[in-house]
């Protein structure tokens, strides 16, 4: 709930090689119901980031991200109206946008 950003990776690394996972063990993998994160294993990573300084201290490696999923595909929905949008970066690109029946 106090997650303010979402981020979906398929790859390993993020912001310039930065693994803003961690390096969980595999007690608290298998507990959670995730697979450790490869490059091919045809899953993205999604995870969480709940403020300005909780992105920058997981940028730094002093603490990881919070993790919410692993998943072969997502579907992000918001409600429809002008008050609500969203800031998309695709590619390295970021961009503004109205989510409309989805992205």
């Amino acid at each position: 709930s106090s997650v303010r950003a979402i981020v979906a990776l398929n790859l390993h690394n993020y912001g310039s090689g930065r693994n803003p996972w961690g390096s969980p063990k595999r007690q608290y993998l298998e507990k959670k119901g995730f697979v450790e994160a490869h490059v091919d294993d045809g899953l993205l990573e999604i995870f969480g980031l709940k403020h300005g300084w909780h992105a920058s201290f997981v940028m730094v490696e002093l603490i990881s991200a919070k993790h919410i999923a692993q998943a072969a595909a997502i579907r992000l929905e918001q409600p429809m109206s002008k008050e609500y949008s969203t800031f998309v970066e695709i590619k390295r690109v970021p961009f503004q946008s109205l989510m409309v029946n989805g992205l």
